[in-house]
C-alpha cells in the first residue's frame, strides 16, 4: 500500500551524524540546528546526506500528515532514555511503528504480539512489554541482541524538540557515524572503521587513509562535508586536551 511504499523509498535516505555535526558547531542558535523537513529532503537530493533519528522521523512525520496519515513521535531508550525516536502511524484502526533512524524499511503493526521484519542484515524482532511498550533485538546466527525499549504513547511536540536539543550533547556526536541499507547488506562506518553486514557475514575494513573519498563512494556524500566534520572534531578534541594539561 501507499505507507509501505513511502517507508520503503525513505528509508533510502541514510542515517547519518556529519549535518548534525556541522550544525552544532555552525549554528547561530539552539533552534538553527534543528534541520527541518526541507533541509533535510533537499540535502539528500542534492548532497545525498540524511540525518540521525530526530531529523528523520521529524521529517518523514511531516511527509506523512501531509499525505493525509495520522502518525505521532515517540521515544525510546537506548544506553540512556529518550535518546532514540520514530514514528507511530494509525491506519484503519491499526497502529504502526515506523522507524527511519534504525533503518526498518517497512511499517511494523503494533498488535501487542511479537513481529519480525527480514531485512538486508538480519531479522529485527519487536517484542511487547507492559504499558504500551516494545522492545526491539536484532538477530544474527540465532543470538538476539537488544538495540531499545520504544514507548508507543505520543510525546508532545515541546517535549520532542526538548530531547532532540539535548540530543546534540551526545557521545555519539564526537565521533562519525553513517550507515544505510544496501543490496549488499547493512553498510556501517564508525570514525575510520567500515563495517558491511548480510545476515551472519561480517566485512571490516579500515578506511583511514582514504575516508572522505571512501564515504563519497559509499554514500555519495561529497568529500568536502566529511573533511569539514573531522575539522570540527578534531578542534573539540584538541580543547578537550588542552584543557587536561591546564588542569594538572
Amino acid at each position: 500500500d501507499l505507507l509501505r511504499a513511502v517507508v520503503r523509498d525513505y528509508s533510502l535516505i541514510p542515517y547519518e551524524n556529519l549535518t548534525k555535526i556541522i550544525k552544532k558547531f555552525t549554528a547561530p542558535g539552539p533552534t538553527e540546528r534543528l534541520r527541518g523537513p526541507g533541509e533535510v529532503i533537499e540535502g539528500y537530493i542534492e548532497r545525498r546526506t540524511g540525518g540521525t533519528c530526530f531529523s528523520l522521523t521529524y521529517c518523514l512525520g511531516a511527509i506523512l500528515s501531509g499525505a493525509g496519515y495520522e502518525c505521532h513521535p515517540v521515544m525510546a531508550d537506548m544506553k540512556r532514555p529518550n535518546i532514540h525516536c520514530a514514528l507511530v502511524a494509525i491506519v484503519k484502526g491499526k497502529r504502526y511503528l515506523i522507524d527511519p533512524g534504525y533503518l526498518l524499511g517497512e511499517p511494523v503493526e503494533l498488535a501487542g504480539a511479537a513481529a519480525a521484519v527480514e531485512t538486508s542484515f538480519g531479522r529485527v524482532e519487536l517484542r511487547p512489554r507492559s504499558g504500551g511498550r516494545y522492545d526491539l533485538f536484532t538477530v544474527s546466527g540465532g543470538e538476539a541482541k537488544w538495540r531499545y525499549r520504544v514507548r508507543t504513547a505520543p510525546v508532545p511536540r515541546s517535549l520532542f524538540l526538548g530531547y532532540w536539543q539535548e540530543s546534540f550533547s551526545l557521545p555519539m556526536m564526537n565521533s562519525i557515524q553513517l550507515t544505510k541499507l544496501t543490496e549488499r547488506g547493512h553498510l556501517y562506518i564508525r570514525d575510520h572503521h567500515l563495517r558491511l553486514r548480510r545476515g551472519e557475514e561480517k566485512l571490516n575494513e579500515n578506511i583511514r587513509s582514504d575516508l572522505e573519498l571512501r564515504i563519497e563512494r559509499e554514500f555519495g556524500i561529497p568529500a568536502g562535508i566529511t573533511a569539514e566534520v573531522r575539522e570540527h572534531l578534531e578542534r573539540m578534541k584538541e580543547s578537550w586536551r588542552t584543557r587536561r594539561r591546564e588542569d594538572r
